[in-house]
């Protein structure tokens, strides 16, 4: 039995239960440990916690063979306790950041990480592809899309949940825009849907290279950093306030050799 510690939703997003659940063994018994989550989206038995001593407590009582850890606020000195409290039990940590560990191994989803590389397999689909996604998060919290919008023109495909806060305004802006509102749909699927995307620069902008859907990335967050330099190697990617130059999107990709 093997144990995922992720948080996951519609308020934080998707993307560290996407890549836990990227690790599930056919025919092994797993458990998710969460303190945000929603079990609507996965058909992981959820156990819900309240802290990290409660996490550890419910390892000591589950006595799994593997935990596999997917949480920004589990730290160094975390681990440390961990493999003190529980040698027998191999701890595997994700890194975005390619910081320190005291773990048994570290996993990343990103292409250029120094430590072991997972891909995502995705399940691919078959689509007639067209016009350009754009997807910021679950929530897009900074308004990322808004100021999109002021510069993009074409058919237009907007990815997000009911959980943003400026879904109210968003409907309306997508209306004068002539743009298709999706709101809840799997992002996943969306990639083979549509010939160009704009993306955060996060795990869905991995799933697009998976994808093979040409893609502009924009940095939207400090935890992006890593990725983001990574992402330079394979397309464009832009800060929040270089939204600007997607004015003239077609010339850009020209620029940039993005094909699709």
């Amino acid at each position: 039995m093997k144990i995922l510690r992720v948080d996951f939703g519609v308020n934080i997003g998707f993307g560290h239960l996407r890549r836990s659940e990227n690790l599930k063994v056919k025919n092994e018994k797993y458990y998710i440990v969460c303190i945000k989550c929603d079990e609507r989206y996965t058909d992981i038995p959820l156990i819900k916690i309240k802290d990290k001593n409660q996490f550890f407590e419910v390892v000591k009582k589950l006595k799994p063979e593997e935990v596999i850890v997917d949480n920004y606020d589990f730290t160094l000195e975390d681990e440390k306790k961990f493999k003190k409290m529980f040698p027998e039990i191999r701890l595997i940590c994700f890194d975005d950041f390619e910081k320190q560990h005291f773990c048994d191994e570290v996993l990343s989803l990103n292409p250029c990480t120094k430590h072991k590389r997972i891909k995502l397999n995705l399940k691919k689909h078959y689509f007639k592809r067209d016009g350009i996604m754009v997807s910021i998060g679950a929530v897009d919290g900074k308004g990322v899309i808004f100021k999109i919008l002021e510069f993009l023109k074409g058919d237009i495909h907007i990815y997000t949940t009911s959980k943003n806060p400026n879904l109210a305004k968003l409907k309306k802006i997508a209306k004068l825009k002539n743009a298709k509102l999706h709101i809840d749909e799997d992002t996943k699927i969306a990639l083979f849907r549509h010939k160009f995307a704009i993306l955060s620069a996060s795990t869905l902008s991995i799933e697009a290279m998976e994808a093979k859907i040409p893609f502009i990335a924009i940095k939207t967050a400090k935890n992006q950093e890593i990725l983001a330099k990574c992402l330079k190697r394979k397309t464009k990617v832009l800060e929040i306030k270089e939204i600007y130059k997607l004015r003239n999107l077609n010339d850009l990709r020209k620029r940039w050799g993005i094909r699709g």
